[in-house]
Formats: structure tokens, sequence, C-alpha cells
């Protein structure tokens, strides 16, 4: 029988001591790896050869920690004893788990689905391995120090950025713009053009990330890693295990990190790094002796605090009711003397400031802009209540599993507003993107598992104990820290190879680059990690002792407000914030296990538990390359070389290259939507318009509609598909052009605020003789660039011409059609 015990004495052996030290290693450079390479969330499209790698990447950089995680399973299941701390993720675990399976069956994107589940549970099951390894002071310290290291190199990263880098792109977009929009697809002269060159001229700060907030919301977790360092050195240098000369190092070093959380100019982590620094100095402050003190001596303080603070709100709504009773009965009122009605007033305003002020905030500050369809804020809460109210009304049209993982981004312009400006793959809220993307069922563990940790950081522990006895714990000696440091610096300068220089020729100018973009770099990183880490080495010979209480309120405030962050961004999910979060969860629930000797499991495993968690390893690596690595990779191949074989003009190569990857992918319908369009491509170029061209694009285009029904662009393109084939079949005409009127009508309807389809939808109209119906596809055409101009001229006031989504041709003709049309006599 399979035997389970709570045991806090358990003895890991030299083995088990040396691959653990091996997977902090691994977990160690898949956070430095990610906080140092631009990952994004998810790729804006995946027939863009600049975007073509980034499931790869990230499908890989996962594998890494869901096969370490499944390697330590299985070592310690073969192992004598297995230990396990209980985390308070599981449940949340396992509900988000069941969510994303039931989601991802009903997504219309099913490979998007699968890719964005297994980034996002990648970082999760992380949490779980590293409270597992993080059983010692030092490899606690050490996550921490790294997590500030990145911090300093970001830093260093912002500073480049906006005292140089952003310079030298600007001069050189102006000198060749066409060499930037033609890598992103960008037509010039559009309104894609306008959003670039805004962000651009911006100088917006990014380090290393995709936009600054999320530059800021990873900056905020370093922020306070490397406070958490200096508090609990500010606390240890009574006992001599801090000089002075350590705490000035790290204090340099935080100091250098609250530099590049500052320049970010992220409102947004700003503002949640101060309230987050006002509650644990709050926590500090009671936790201080002094205050524990004087609490103590006044048991009485906490319920008279509670008295007062419910008193005055009961007293402010006594005064407040009476306040409305002179309004209303102000003749019975005028019976009393002067002054008593000067001093109830007085008294009145007074008391009722702080409970109206919040009912005067919301009543004239935030219902009069709801009312207009926005936020106060600015254009960032603009934009962003439409993005809220769009994915409200995505979530009530599926609301039990929501649209599928990975699949917002194909469903919002179901739901976009006309006057909308930009078109999003997040809604900028993460308790709303889950929710829209896993369902209710996949929020509630999302949520559990953040925040069951931190209720259980706050909780006492209910768990009767022995005595604690003193346990002597493994010494991170300088020479595991020697090699993580070789480790970390081989896997910054692996970055050659990871972020090729694209664009170098000859020898001196690929050594220029080395040592412009990627030697500083790895200096950086070091000499932050030293500034963080100098004691190390006398850890071994010292009675150094991390102020467990200190860290973990330093790290609890921290995860508050990346949460709050968070609720106006998608700074979480971009992989490299998303793994730092988890790493810091994984910290706070380590510092408790150590603080309040938490149970811990201890198994026995039979043998008949051995095999079954080989085979379920097994089974769990093999369906990892079978249904979510191998295909994307092969078919991530195959699209790589057809857009080679397509800019050397070898269409017919392109073509079979595409069908192949379709075929290796048969979840996906990136191949097949390209193929689609490269024959498109191709009939247009030619001047035999050969229809076996067009009947490739039209079966491509069909393919990828079955397997994404969601997205707009297919059925796009297949209007212009049978558009092209009514002109070469005049016979047949009015059934291809019925045909394209259908499909039309299919792309409107996955993208309604589109006056671009709208107009191409009423010319098909036109040429079937539906004049009613084009007249008002028309009409709904011009209402909506009138309201997307309407905005513009609220967003952008100081420009005097407006940038047409439309196109100011296309706007003119539309309204002269209206009027030929209505001129011309009903049939």
């Amino acid at each position: 029988m399979t035997k389970a015990e709570i045991n806090s004495n358990f003895s890991k052996g030299r083995t088990l001591v040396i691959f653990e030290y091996v997977l902090l290693a691994i977990c160690l450079c898949v956070i430095a790896l990610r906080a140092t390479f631009t990952e994004g969330p998810t790729a804006q499209s995946t027939t863009l050869p600049a975007n073509l790698s980034d499931s790869v990447y990230s499908l890989s950089v996962s594998a890494v920690l869901i096969f370490a995680f499944v390697f330590w399973l299985v070592w310690g299941l073969w192992s004598k004893r297995f230990l396990y701390r209980l985390t308070g993720i599981e449940i949340g675990l396992c509900l988000f788990c069941v969510a994303a399976i039931v989601a991802g069956l009903a997504a219309a994107d099913k490979r998007a689905a699968i890719t964005n589940f297994v980034t996002l549970l990648a970082p999760i099951l992380m949490v779980v391995l590293l409270v597992q390894i993080l059983d010692s002071q030092s490899k606690i310290k050490l996550l921490l120090a790294l997590i500030a290291a990145l911090g300093v190199l970001s830093a260093y990263q912002c500073a480049d950025q906006f005292f140089f880098t952003n310079r030298m792109m600007i001069e050189q977009y102006e000198q060749a713009p066409q060499t930037f929009l033609e890598p992103l697809g960008i037509q010039p002269g559009s309104f894609q053009q306008f959003l670039f060159e805004h962000r651009l001229y911006s100088r917006g700060v990014r380090s290393f990330f995709t936009t600054r907030n999320s530059a800021g919301s990873f900056t905020l977790m370093a922020v306070f890693a490397a406070a958490a360092l200096f508090i609990d050195k500010l606390k240890n240098r009574k006992s001599g295990s801090s000089p002075p000369s350590h705490l000035f190092a790290c204090g340099i070093a935080a100091a250098v990190v609250l530099f590049g959380l500052a320049l970010t100019r992220s409102k947004g982590a700003i503002l949640s790094a101060l309230l987050a620094a006002i509650i644990l100095t709050i926590i500090l402050l009671i936790r201080h002796p002094s205050s524990r003190d004087w609490l103590k001596a006044h048991k009485e303080a906490p319920m008279f605090i509670f008295l007062i603070l419910t008193g005055g709100l009961l007293t402010s709504i006594f005064y407040a009711a009476m306040f409305i009773l002179y309004l209303r009965s102000g003749n019975w009122l005028k019976t009393h003397k002067k002054t008593r009605l000067i001093v109830f007033l007085l008294l009145a305003v007074l008391c009722v400031f702080v409970f109206l002020s919040l009912i005067l905030f919301l009543y004239y500050f935030i219902l009069p802009y709801v009312a207009y369809g926005r936020l106060p804020g600015g254009n960032s809460m603009l934009v962003r209540w439409q993005y809220w109210h769009a994915s409200a009304k995505m979530y009530a049209d599926h609301f039990v599993t929501g649209v599928g993982p990975g699949n917002f981004a194909h469903f919002y312009t179901h739901y976009k507003p006309a006057e909308a400006l930009e078109t999003v793959a997040d809604p900028h809220n993460f308790p709303l993107s889950i929710l829209t993307q896993y369902g209710p069922l996949g929020l509630i563990g999302f949520l559990a598992m953040i925040f069951l940790p931190l209720w259980r950081v706050i909780s006492p522990n209910l768990v009767s104990s022995s005595p604690k006895t003193h346990q002597p714990q493994p010494a991170f000696r300088a020479r595991p820290v020697i090699f993580l440091l070789i480790l970390w610096l081989a896997l910054l300068l692996a970055r050659l190879t990871v972020i090729p220089a694209a664009g170098t020729d000859g020898l001196a100018v690929i050594i220029y680059m080395i040592v412009r973009f990627y030697v500083p770099p790895v200096v950086v990183f070091i000499i932050g990690f030293w500034l963080l880490t100098k004691p190390l080495h006398t850890i071994r010979n010292t009675q150094y002792t991390i102020r467990n209480t200190n860290i973990a309120a330093a790290l609890f405030c921290v995860v508050l407000g990346v949460t709050l962050h968070n609720l106006i961004d998608f700074a979480i999910f971009e992989p490299g914030v998303f793994t730092t979060f988890w790493a810091i969860i994984a910290c706070v629930i380590a510092l408790d296990f150590r603080q309040k000797s938490r149970r811990q499991f201890v198994l026995k495993p039979t043998l008949l538990m051995r095999v079954l968690i080989v085979v379920g390893g097994l089974v769990t690596i093999w369906a990892y390359f079978n249904y979510a690595f191998i295909p994307v990779a092969k078919s991530t191949a195959g699209i790589q070389r057809a857009h080679r074989a397509i800019s050397a003009g070898q269409f017919q190569q392109a073509h079979n290259l595409l069908n192949t990857a379709a075929e290796d992918d048969s979840l996906s319908p990136a191949a097949l939507s390209l193929n689609g369009r490269v024959y498109l491509h191709h009939f247009e170029l030619t001047q035999s318009r050969n229809r076996d061209l067009l009947a490739g694009a039209e079966a491509g285009l069909l393919g990828a509609i079955s397997r994404d029904s969601a997205d707009f662009k297919n059925f796009e393109k297949l209007t212009v598909v049978y558009d092209n084939f009514a002109k070469l079949t005049p016979h047949k005409k009015d059934d291809w052009l019925e045909k394209a009127y259908n499909s039309a009508k299919e792309a409107v309807k996955r993208y309604p605020g589109s006056g671009r389809l709208r107009i191409k939808l009423a010319r098909i109209a036109e040429q079937l003789g539906k004049t009613d119906v084009a007249i008002k596809r028309y009409e709904e055409a011009i209402d909506i660039e009138n309201k997307y101009r309407d905005q513009f001229k609220i967003m952008y006031p100081e420009r005097q011409e407006i940038v047409s989504r439309l196109g100011e041709e296309e706007y003119q003709a539309a309204k002269q059609r209206i009027e030929w049309l209505s001129e011309q006599p009903t049939p």
C-alpha cells in the first residue's frame, strides 16, 4: 500500500539534491531568456515572415518547463520516498485545465487554442516545481537576485532606447520608410502606417518586451525583488552578515531598477508600484516591534479604530439624510435659531464629505463618460472602454465556454465598435481576457491559482506541529553560483543565435553588432547580479537568516500590484512577464512553508504507482510533441520555405510547400490561407487569367475557413476570387456574383465595423441589380467612416488633416454612388 504522511524532517539524498540544482538552473535560464528576448503573447498575423517563428519559440521554451516538471515527478516517485509540498494552486489548476479542454473543443481555431493553453500552462507547472526546489534560504534569494538583476538589465535597455535607439530608428525610418513597413505588411499612405508612425514618434521605451506597459509590469516585479533583498540586508546589518558595503551595493541596484521603471513611463505600472509600496510600508510598520508593543499595550485599539470608522460612516449617512430633509422641509427648520442651522450645515458638510465624494466622483466623472461610450483618463481609457464593451458582448454570446484560448483576436472584429481605431488581440484586462477565452470556469481557476496561495500566506497555520528543531539547510556554496553564472552568461550570449543580426555584411559590421548590442547586456547583467548577491560567498560561514516575513510581505504586495496593473493592460500575458510573475508566486509559497511549517506530504510509492507515472510521463511527452510542437514546427518551416520561393518567383514550388505544410498541421488554417492568397496573387500577376489559379485560391481559402470560420479575412479574399470568376465567365456571371455576394455578407457579419467590406458588398449588390441593398450598404459605410472621423478628432485634436481609414477617394465615391443610385428609377 502507498503510505502518505506529514513529515517536515525529510532528508533528501545527494543525487536528488544535485538533480534539483539542475532543474533550478533550467528554470532560472528560462526566466532569463524570456526576460531578454521579445516574445509576443500572440502573433498578429501568421502569414508574416517576422511572426512565423514566434509560436515555435514559445512552444520550445514551454516544452523545457513542462518536461522539467515531468522529469522531476518521475524521478521523485522512483525514489524511496517522495516529498511534495502543497502549493495551494492545485485546485485552481485542475479547474483551469478542465476549462481549457472544454473551451478548446469549442474554439474556431484549435491550433491557436492549443498553443495558447500550453504557453500559459508551462509557467504554472514551473511554480509547482520551484516550490519543491526552493527549500533553502539561499535558493530563494538566488531567484530573487536573478529577477532583480534582470531588472537592472532591463533598465539599461530602457536607457539605451530612451537616449539613443529610438532617435536612431526615427532617423532610419525617415530615410527609408519602406524597409520598416514591408516586413509588417503595411501599405504606404494607409491608416496602419499612421498607427505605426504614431507609436514610433511617441518614443516608447519597451526594453525587451512588446510594449512599455509590459516593460513596466516586469520592472515593477524587479523593483520589489530588489527591495525585498535590500530590506532583508537592512534587517541583518546588526548581525554583521550584511556589512554596509553590501547594503550599499544592493541599494544601487535597486535604484537602477527603479530608474528603469520611471523610464518606461507606464502610468499603470508606476501607480501600481506606488500602491504596492504603500501597502508594504503599512505592513512593515505594523510588524515593527514598537508597533506590536503598542498594540499589545492597547488591546482595545483595533476595536476602537473600527468603531471610529463605522461610526464615521453611519454619521455621514445620518447627516446626509438630515441634509436632504432640510432641502425638502426648509420651512420647518426656519423656526430654529440661525446659529444652530449654521452649525448643523457645517457638521453635515464635514461628515458627509468622504461619503459623498465617492458618489459625486462616480456621478460627475464616471457616468457622464460612460454615457458617451468612454472612461475618464484620456485616449488610453477611451479605447479600453471600447475593448471592454466589445468583450462583454463577446462573452454574452459565448457565456459557457468563451470563444476559445487564443481566439480573442479572431472574434474581436465581430463586436468591434464602428468608431474604434484599432483592432486588438486582447481586451487589456486579464480577468476579462480569461473569461472571454476560457469561460467562467477558467476564470475561477485562474484567480484561484493566484489568490489561494496569497490567502494561505496571510492566514494562520492550522496544523498543530511539534516544536521546531533546528535543521541545517544546504549551503549554497560558491561553486554552484559560479556554475549558474557561467550558464547564464552562455545563455545570454546564445541570443546571438536566437536574434540574428539581419542585414549585416562583412566581419567588421558583425563584430560591431556584437560589441554594441550583445556584449553590453551581458556585462550589465553580471554587474547587477554581483551587486545583489555580493554576500553569497559568506553564507557558508555566517549565521545569515532571511527575514521571511519582510521578503514575503514585499512579494505579496508586488503580486497585488501586478494584478492591479493588469486590470487595464495585457502585460501579464506576455511570456516574459507571465513567467516572472509565477516565479514570484513560487517564492511567496516557499517562504510561507519556511515560516509556518506547512504540510509536506511524503509518499512511499508502490511499483504500480511508479509504472503508472512513467507511462503517464511518456504519454505526456508524446502528446506534446505529436499535437503541440511537431505540427507547428513542420508547418512553420514549410511556410518559411514557401516565402523564400515566392520571393524568387517560384510559385509552383511555393504551392507544393504550402500544401505539405497544411498536411503537416491539420488544425492550423495558416498554410491554407496563405496558399489561397498566393494563388490569387499569382492570378493577378499573369496576363493569361488562368482559371486554375482561381480554383486553387478558392480551394485554399475554403480549406482555411473550414479550420477557422471566425476570421473575416478569408471570406474577404474569397469574395475577390468569386468576383474574378464572374469576370472570366460572362455566361455564369450572376451565379458567381451571387457567391461573391454571400461571401461578402459573411465577411461583413464577422467585421460589421468595416466600411471597406460594406463598400465591396454594395458594389456586388449593384451588379446583381439590388439597388436598395447597395444604397443601404453605401450609407452604412459612410456612417462608419463618419463615426471613425469623429473619434479621430477627439483623440488627435492637434492634427488638421484626418487620416481616413476608408480612403478619401472611396469615401467620396460612395457618396456619389448613393446620389446616382437614388436618382435611378425603381424597376
